[in-house]
């Protein structure tokens, strides 16, 4: 009966450890899929030609002026020098009217104080943006007022990954040159990537429960071979 006994208690933690060990595979290639289509999804998405904005209305002359402006927006975000915020300002936006969101709602900056501050916070923290000229759509209401939009990516600097972004804005032609005076930054990110994360989310927590009912299962039925 003793061997018997001792038999028991050796087997039965094996096979409880066996049990925890296919149930933790299990998890983690349900979570290297997730992760593996996530990533496809993401570099697909991020291929160029991916956003096709419709042709603007503006003239070439136009198209011209405004890409110099945001030019020379890009080559400021690409230095990150934050002693050269106030040029990057003057340069690119108009200090009186300039209204800014950022890519968290919590991110609203209005004035030129306001502007100085974004620039800041994203030259310091945020990470090394790119915006695609290449797919510029201007679309101009009058003779001084443009709407425009254009896709880039950012690498933010302490994950080390790329994400898609969407600028857009209102721009004013104030004595022949173009100038920002309403932008919005946000990641171009499909919203269902969220959906998806919440269903991983939902099934590693059945899988925990049913670990966990397993394990005591396991146990109950050891500790009742032992009485």
């Amino acid at each position: 009966p003793f061997c018997n006994i001792y038999w028991g208690e050796v087997v039965l933690p094996i096979k409880i450890l066996f049990h925890m060990r296919l149930i933790t595979n299990i998890i983690k290639a349900f979570f290297l899929l997730f992760a593996g289509l996530f990533i496809f999804f993401m570099l697909k998405m991020d291929k160029p030609g991916a956003v096709n904005y419709p042709s603007g209305q503006a003239s070439s002359v136009e198209i011209q002026s405004i890409s110099a402006t945001i030019s020379k927006l890009q080559q400021a975000y690409q230095l990150r020098d934050v002693s050269k915020i106030d040029d990057c300002i003057n340069n690119t936006m108009d200090s009186s009217s300039i209204f800014i969101l950022g890519t968290s709602p919590n991110e609203i900056f209005r004035g030129k104080q306001g502007a100085s501050n974004l620039l800041w916070g994203d030259w310091k923290y945020w990470g090394d943006v790119r915006f695609d000229l290449n797919r510029l759509c201007v679309d101009t209401i009058g003779q001084n007022i443009a709407y425009v939009v254009f896709p880039g990516t950012v690498k933010i600097d302490i994950w080390g990954m790329t994400f898609p972004l969407q600028v857009s804005g209102v721009m004013l032609n104030i004595d022949e040159r173009w100038v920002f005076t309403k932008m919005q930054f946000q990641y171009a990110l499909n919203t269902n990537y969220i959906v998806f994360a919440k269903i991983a989310a939902i099934g590693t927590l059945c899988a925990l429960v049913l670990l966990s009912i397993m394990l005591l299962v396991c146990l109950a039925y050891s500790r009742n071979k032992v009485d």
